[in-house]
C-alpha cells in the first residue's frame, strides 16, 4: 500500500523583485550601439584635433581618429566585460538557499536541520502540511553492550540505507542521535506520515542486516509530529516528535505513536530539550 498524501496547490507566483542598481545589466544590443556612437564621435574629436594640431591630411586624420575613437571607447568596456560578475540578486533578498539534499541519500544532521528549517518555515508561510519522523531503534543500547558498538552501526546503517531509498525528492533523512534517525516529510498530512512511519517500522522488522557472520534482530519505535499553527519554531516541532517517541516507548516499543493529546503549553524555542525516556509532563495549575 502506498503512502497516502494530499496534492497541495501551488502559492500563487510572486511578482517580480526589484533589482539593486548594481544588479542591472544593460541589454546586449544597446551596449553594442553605446559603443559605437561613442567610437564616432570620439573618432571625428580625434580627426579634427590631429587636423589642427598636427597639420595632418583629411583621410589620415580620419584613419587615425577612428582608430583612436574605437580604442578610446572600446577600452572602458572591455574591462567592464572582463571584472568577475556576481549573480543577479534581488533587493533585500535573503542568502542562497540551502542545496535539496538527494534522493535516495543520508544527508548529514548539519545539513539536514538547516533545510528542515527552510521547509519548516515556507509550510508556515504557504500554509502547507509538514511532518517529522524520530526513529529509534528498540534496545538500541543493549545491542550495542551485547554485539558490540560496530553492531550497532550496521543495524543504524543499514536501516538509513532502506529508509532513503523509499522517500520522495521533496524529503529528508538524517542520523540524529545514537541508534536514532530523523525523516522530515514536507507536504505530507497525518494520514501519509502516520502511513510512511508504520511502514519504517515493518521495514525495520524484516531487516536483513549481519555483523559478524551472525543476522541482527532489531525493532524501532516511530514518534511522529505533524506542522501545528502552535509551533513557534523548528525545535518546537522536534520537541513534539521526542514526546511521541517517549509515548511508543512507554506503550511497550516497536510501534508508532503521536504526541499526547491536550498538550497546548506554551512553548520556548530553542529549548534543546532531548528527553528519550519520558513525555514531559502537563504545568501543574
Amino acid at each position: 500500500m502506498t503512502p497516502v498524501r494530499t496534492r497541495i496547490p501551488q502559492p500563487p507566483a510572486e511578482a517580480a523583485p526589484s533589482l539593486t542598481p548594481a544588479a542591472r545589466r544593460l541589454p546586449l544590443g544597446r551596449a553594442v550601439l553605446l559603443v559605437a556612437v561613442t567610437a564616432a564621435l570620439l573618432a571625428a574629436l580625434a580627426a579634427l584635433l590631429l587636423q589642427a594640431g598636427f597639420g595632418a591630411s583629411a583621410p589620415w586624420a580620419a584613419v587615425w581618429g577612428a582608430v583612436l575613437g574605437v580604442a578610446a571607447a572600446a577600452l572602458p568596456f572591455s574591462m567592464l566585460a572582463l571584472r568577475p560578475g556576481s549573480a543577479v540578486v534581488p533587493a533585500g533578498a535573503p542568502a542562497p538557499e540551502t542545496a535539496r539534499p538527494d534522493v535516495g541519500t543520508v544527508t548529514p544532521r548539519a545539513l539536514f536541520l538547516e533545510w528542515a528549517e527552510r521547509e519548516w518555515a515556507r509550510s508556515r508561510r504557504y500554509g502547507t502540511a509538514a511532518a517529522l519522523l524520530l526513529v529509534d531503534v528498540d534496545r538500541y543500547g543493549r545491542l550495542c553492550d551485547a554485539r558490540g558498538a560496530g553492531a550497532g552501526a550496521a543495524v543504524l546503517a543499514e536501516l538509513l540505507r532502506c529508509t532513503a531509498t523509499t522517500l520522495r525528492g521533496a524529503d529528508a533523512l538524517t542520523r540524529f542521535g545514537d541508534g536514532q534517525m530523523a525523516v522530515f516529510l514536507a507536504q505530507a498530512d497525518a494520514t501519509g506520515a502516520l502511513d510512511v512511519a508504520e511502514r519504517i517500522r515493518e521495514r525495520a522488522e524484516r531487516l536483513d542486516a549481519v555483523y559478524g557472520d551472525r543476522p541482527l534482530r532489531v525493532t524501532v519505535s516511530v514518534g511522529v509530529a505533524l506542522l501545528r499553527p502552535t509551533h513557534p519554531s523548528l525545535q518546537a516541532l522536534i520537541e513534539d516528535a521526542q514526546d511521541a517517541l517517549a509515548a511508543a516507548r512507554q506503550a511497550g516499543s516497536n510501534c508508532v505513536r503521536t504526541p499526547p493529546l491536550g498538550d497546548e503549553r506554551a512553548r520556548r524555542p530553542g529549548s534543546g530539550r532531548d528527553d528519550r525516556r519520558t513525555p514531559r509532563q502537563q504545568p501543574r495549575p
